[in-house]
């Protein structure tokens, strides 16, 4: 490789690691905002430790993310064949769990939906709080609609108001499941851009270590 050759990868790897770094802080933040600020979310869910836990590897990956952004940007700068080898080896392994979690989303999406779901006959006695929080804060109603609710509808479904049924006219008449399919859409988005970042990033490090090895050579 010629040296304005490995000069470009060492800048874009250097570049691609900084968006991988601050993709790992937004996954880390998220994480860290379900746990210690989420609570109507948990408590909607937490009758099934195995979904929560999902919670528990995204902030995994966003610390591994993290690290590895930092060991990509500073073996990019320093040209250290040990730290690029050591950021390759941290992003195949961060792939291939990023690939599980997104199996177990797909596994687990139905069980969630289920909760959600049912949690709605205990609006009464134990959920009212987190779906009140939920719908005035998403401007939904009920889980796949209003109809939910049957005709108790919440006040939560017309932001508060004291008044709530079916005519109202500050009714939400979105489901909150529409609403939170909009967001987790956006998340993978978002997802499919730190993956192929990830992937680009294995090969300006594979790149850059064999441009070093060359040099060594001669």
């Amino acid at each position: 490789m010629e040296s304005r050759g490995l000069e470009v990868c060492r800048y874009l790897m250097f570049v691609v690691n900084l968006i991988i770094f601050a993709c790992g802080i937004g996954l880390l933040a998220v994480g860290v905002w379900v746990y210690v600020g989420g609570e109507s979310f948990r408590q909607l869910i937490s009758s099934d430790p195995a979904i929560f836990s999902s919670v528990a590897i995204i902030i995994a990956v966003g610390c591994v993310l993290i690290v590895a952004g930092f060991f990509g940007c500073a073996g990019a700068i320093r040209e250290s064949k040990c730290m690029l080898g050591t950021f390759f080896a941290i992003m195949l392994l961060l792939f291939l769990v990023e690939v599980v979690v997104v199996i177990l989303i797909f596994v687990y999406y139905p069980r969630a939906k289920e909760l959600a779901i049912t949690s709605i006959e205990s609006y009464n006695t134990t959920t009212k709080a987190p779906w009140d929080a939920i719908q005035s804060t998403l401007k939904c109603c009920g889980y796949t609609n209003v109809s939910d609710w049957g005709s108790n509808i919440p006040p939560s479904c017309c932001g508060n108001t004291t008044l709530c049924n079916s005519k109202s006219p500050t009714l939400y008449n979105t489901g909150c499941e529409a609403v939170v399919r909009s967001y987790f859409w956006t998340i993978g988005g978002v997802g499919i851009g730190v993956l192929v970042f990830e992937i680009l990033s294995m090969i300006f490090s594979c790149c850059i270590i064999s441009g070093i090895n060359k040099y060594d050579i001669a």
